[in-house]
């Protein structure tokens, strides 16, 4: 194998990599969550009111979300907080935010795994 052979097995893998990405990021309501939590962490009550999901339904994405790396969680009491995850979809997020959600400024909150 030549050096040309592996640049396009790697860029056919980081391509494979960047079409999951999308895939799991394919949905107006997870793009919602995610939008929301540019901004911030946020508890499973807080996204279910931004998006407008019934909890099952929240609870679905969620599951996905974390399943695709593209949220972290840290529990406090009983309640469960959410907030992206450092991967890279945060860069797609936050990029996304900017050109699609208005004029709020985007922040990060910490989470702990």
């Amino acid at each position: 194998m030549n050096a040309t052979d592996l640049d396009i097995a790697r860029m056919q893998a980081h391509a494979e990599q960047a079409a999951q990405l999308l895939k799991s990021l394919a949905h107006p309501a997870r793009l919602r969550v995610l939008c929301q939590l540019v901004e911030g962490e946020a508890s499973v009550t807080e996204l279910q009111a931004q998006a407008g999901l019934s909890m099952s339904a929240l609870s679905q994405h969620l599951a996905l979300m974390r399943e695709a790396a593209l949220v972290s969680t840290r529990r406090e009491g009983q309640t469960i907080f959410y907030a992206l995850a450092d991967s890279p979809a945060l860069g797609v997020m936050q990029a996304l935010h900017a050109a699609y959600c208005g004029n709020r400024k985007p922040k990060r909150g910490k989470t702990k795994r």
